[in-house]
């Protein structure tokens, strides 16, 4: 089975601009969260999917000098364009999370893999980690069905496809008790970043070698710096629920 873990990836955000080519030391958020899936097993492609749009540019610039593939598709049909990289680079299976999440908890990749492996999910979700941690388990020929039965090109939000149509078998994976917080570890406004900007200051040039107990040890013992974010949730749900709408054909 060849597996691979799809970053989703654009430089169009507004709420915090250019917000994967932030630097956290001397290097990007986008090529720090390549050096940490590059400590995943099981993995046997790392591919950035963005598209053709100028502005993207800079991204594929990045992701070929760090050595790992890039797909050009849709701007806005996001679960097409990893359908498509996914038919391109002839995966079977696809692990994804967007480029927001730099911290992706890559010790869960090879237990999303076994699940999958022994149950056959359509999708596997793993909610229970603190947002940015998780990622989600995908079947290509899944995501081929979705791709069919939608009627909209705008997917940014695509998760409903899976859950909400009958269609699909999905799967939440089970997280231990250590692991279950409600840390914010993602980037859409200022203040998330001012949290990596601590986890940094405080772990340094291994903070993306860190482990999940690592990363929730930290936020654990310092929950000032948890706090700093603890208001973008709301938004965050807010623009989440007016885009997370579902067409069918």
């Amino acid at each position: 089975m060849k597996t691979g873990f799809l970053i989703t990836a654009r430089m169009k955000s507004t709420r915090l601009p250019s917000k994967l080519i932030q630097k956290l030391g001397t290097r990007e958020i986008i090529r720090h969260m390549i050096d940490r899936l590059k400590l995943a097993k099981d993995l046997e492609k790392i591919i950035v999917c963005t598209s053709a749009n100028p502005q993207d540019g800079i991204l594929k610039t990045i992701v070929e000098e760090e050595g790992v593939d890039c797909f050009l598709g849709s701007e806005e049909d996001v679960i097409a364009r990893l359908y498509n990289a996914a038919r391109a680079f002839e995966l079977d299976y696809v692990i994804n999370i967007t480029a927001d999440c730099p911290l992706v908890a890559y010790e869960y990749i090879p237990v999303i893999i076994n699940q999958y492996k022994e149950k056959k999910p359509d999708l596997i979700r793993c909610f229970d980690l603190p947002h940015g941690l998780y990622s989600y388990g995908m079947d290509v020929g899944a995501m081929g069905k979705v791709c069919e039965i939608k009627d909209s090109f705008n997917t940014e939000v695509w998760g409903r496809y899976f859950s909400d149509t009958g269609y699909f078998k999905v799967l939440d994976l089970e997280i231990p008790a250590k692991h279950q917080r409600k840390y914010r570890l993602t980037l859409d406004y200022p203040e998330d970043l001012e949290v990596f900007k601590k986890i940094y200051e405080y772990f340094g040039k291994d903070t993306f070698r860190k482990t999940v107990d690592e990363i929730i040890s930290y936020l654990d013992k310092y929950p000032q710096v948890a706090a700093l974010n603890s208001g973008c949730a709301d938004k965050f749900i807010k623009r989440y629920n007016e885009q997370d709408k579902i067409k069918l054909k």
